[in-house]
């Protein structure tokens, strides 16, 4: 295990096959990666708080070994169906996005979302801290990770919530909203969230600001609709509460 890693208990039956396949990546050895999506969410918030199917993974694909070869190696693991940047450990789909050294002026001419995106995912593999994760319903079953912090999440899911295809459906941009509520409404009380963000490389803090304005201020109404999409919890937060938690996070970063 990593020296210096938090720990995380996390109950649910769901969450015995995603721990495993999390280890799965440090049994791979590979050599600079980090959780995102959905796992890092409940990670940092310390529950499960909405429900999860696979792992997010973004390397450094100027290292090596390649991450898919390495998890192919590994006892239970095959490859996906649906593509080739993706694993199955033991039934637990593990995807994996690259990224490679980035400069700020990489980003000029890029279209705001595609800039967000590339911006985001490298940060959060810049920033990643770790933490060791613990099946509350199997004590066994753990893992020790770099996981995204809050900050590169909420970048992140700025990006997703605004770039998701109509097949995902609205339940996919209710799951993102509402992590990014969470995310600020939980963590972010001593204002660390939002001092991260505005510590952030000048550019992805632009386009954080930009895009936090627009998607939990000027279309709150938009957001609040989207996560009436996803359960009764969801759909209780207001476009008063995205506004709030929204103008405090843009006017850390002005």
């Amino acid at each position: 295990m990593q020296s210096g890693a938090d720990t995380v208990v996390l109950s649910g039956p769901a969450m015995v096959g995603l721990i495993r396949a999390v280890a799965a990546l440090g049994d791979a050895r590979l050599a600079r990666y980090t959780v995102v999506g959905g796992v890092a969410v409940s990670v940092r918030l310390g529950q499960a708080h909405r429900a999860t199917a696979d792992v997010d993974t973004v390397f450094d694909e100027t290292t090596s070994p390649d991450p898919v070869t390495a998890l192919l190696a590994l006892p239970g693991a095959e490859r996906d169906p649906t593509g080739g940047h993706r694993v199955q450990v033991q039934g637990t789909k593990v995807e994996f996005l690259g990224v490679g050294p980035l400069d700020e002026h990489d980003l000029d001419g890029l279209p705001t979302k595609t800039a967000l995106f590339v911006a985001a995912h490298s940060w959060a593999l810049d920033t990643a801290t770790p933490v060791t994760i613990i099946s509350g319903d199997d004590r066994s079953v753990r893992a020790t990770a770099p996981f995204a912090t809050p900050a590169a999440l909420i970048a992140m899911k700025l990006h997703a919530i605004e770039d998701r295809r109509a097949t995902s459906g609205q339940d996919k941009r209710a799951g993102d909203a509402w992590d990014m509520y969470r995310l600020l409404v939980d963590l972010d009380a001593d204002g660390s969230v939002r001092a991260a963000l505005a510590a952030a490389p000048a550019r992805l803090r632009s386009l954080v600001r930009e895009t936090a304005e627009r998607v939990l201020v000027v279309d709150a109404a938009r957001t609040r609709g989207w996560l009436r999409a996803g359960d009764d919890t969801m759909g209780a937060v207001s476009a008063a509460d995205l506004r709030a938690v929204g103008q405090q996070l843009i006017a850390a970063m002005r």
